[in-house]
């Protein structure tokens, strides 16, 4: 009773839905922030107002400003960020959004750390974390000393996601020659808002990695929570079982996994050397006994409903952290503790856009019919115990919104979703 409302944009991140319905189904009035109306976090009957906002990737400058008013209004909301664009700007902006918002965010150079992945790499190196070997580029003559140097296949990949339009996750390049048109071809395609460039140009060329061998065996993710003292914290893991595209995509399925013990050491002592508190979702690559970290997320994330399903209230906990109710925050972290190591045979599987990526891939020829039914058997042994983003029985309309928008998105690009589905 009594508690500050929150606020949180961008409604058609998964991120945002699962804060939505844990921070609402707590008791807490949440305001959902977009500048489109059919997207799936806004109809949720968990929300207690929408509001329309400027586009915070197109029109940063006019987002910073329509919030700052919003919160010399109605100062005293939690501010929380869904996206590595929000992350960045609300680090950015720290002290300015301090004077009426409540946050629970570190200095931007910590944000730059993790969400730049050349500086990520140094910062795991330094705690014994291992990454995957990769070369930064700075000219044109690093580009032809990278191609000399790396063993093919490598990942042209953004160094940042942050400010980058449109949001690619790279390419693969097999030979020197494929290595320069992909860097060539993500120079022409791309580009960063002007904002994050004042702070490093070099952000506008891309990284080279290594194409990790054998890393088909699996994505593997931590996620949780560290609280700014470092004392309270929660880790749960999970294993990617498939993604669209295969190569660099985005997850469709998830299940339970155990903690590895050492990477969770590693992971919350990288937050302790370089200062990161609150919301975490980690990647790493499985390879030959080996996991090697990909990908830091400082925020809420894609598959945030399926560690609440298990008991662990992130976004509550990011919450309560913001308005500094610490003894709450104590209890609710020993609470998710204790469920935290637990399996209880639950699966996360974005059901719309699965079944759509199965039908596609069966159209364009490269998912055997072997193959579709294996995915049938799977889903109909977890039925009742898997966990959906966006479907759910107490809050039917996002389930709607997001299905037709999905169904619409692939009318209008169904050349290039079965070109898509083609090469996959």
């Amino acid at each position: 009773a009594g508690r500050p409302p929150a606020l949180v944009a961008i409604a058609d991140y998964f991120g945002t839905l699962a804060a939505v319905r844990n921070l609402g189904r707590a008791g807490i009035a949440v305001a959902v922030a977009d500048w489109r109306r059919l997207v799936p976090a806004r109809w949720s009957r968990d929300a207690a107002r929408a509001l329309r906002c400027p586009d915070p990737v197109g029109s940063p400058d006019r987002f910073l400003a329509w919030l700052l008013e919003r919160g010399a209004r109605e100062p005293g909301q939690v501010l929380l960020a869904p996206s590595d664009d929000l992350a960045w700007l609300f680090a950015r902006h720290r002290e300015e959004l301090r004077r009426d918002f409540l946050l629970d965010l570190p200095p931007l150079e910590v944000i730059e750390t993790l969400l730049d992945k050349e500086r990520l790499r140094h910062a795991c190196a330094a705690v014994g974390l291992a990454v995957p070997a990769a070369w930064r580029l700075r000219s044109a003559a690093d580009v032809a000393d990278a191609g000399r140097e790396a063993r093919y296949p490598v990942l042209v990949k953004p160094r940042t996601q942050a400010f980058l339009s449109p949001h690619v996750k790279g390419e693969v390049a097999r030979s020197a020659a494929e290595l320069d048109d992909a860097v060539r071809r993500f120079q022409a395609r791309t580009r960063y808002a002007a904002t994050i460039l004042e702070r490093d140009a070099s952000l506008a060329l891309p990284l080279v990695q290594e194409f990790v061998a054998g890393a088909a065996e699996g994505v593997y993710n931590l996620s949780g929570f560290v609280d700014e003292t470092g004392e309270l914290s929660v880790v749960l893991a999970s294993r990617k079982l498939l993604q669209k595209p295969r190569v660099l995509g985005i997850g469709l399925c998830f299940e339970e996994a155990e903690p590895v013990p050492e990477l969770v050491e590693g992971v919350l002592a990288l937050c302790r050397r370089i200062g990161y508190h609150g919301l975490f979702e980690i990647e790493f690559v499985e390879s030959r006994g080996r996991h090697l970290l990909i990908d830091f997320n400082p925020r809420l994330y894609g598959q945030l409903a399926f560690d609440v399903a298990r008991g662990a209230e992130l976004p509550l906990l990011a919450y309560l952290a913001a308005v500094g109710d610490r003894e709450a925050l104590r209890e609710r972290v020993a609470a998710a503790r204790r469920v935290a190591g637990s399996r209880r045979g639950l699966v996360w599987v974005h059901r719309i856009h699965l079944e759509l990526h199965l039908r596609m891939r069966r159209i364009a020829g490269t998912l055997s019919r072997d193959e579709l039914r294996r995915w049938r058997r799977w889903l109909a042994e977890h039925r009742g115990r898997t966990v959906d983003p966006v479907l759910d029985p107490d809050d039917r309309a996002p389930g709607v919104v997001e299905t037709l928008a999905a169904l619409a998105h692939n009318a209008r690009h169904l050349r290039s979703s079965l070109r898509a589905a083609g090469e996959d």
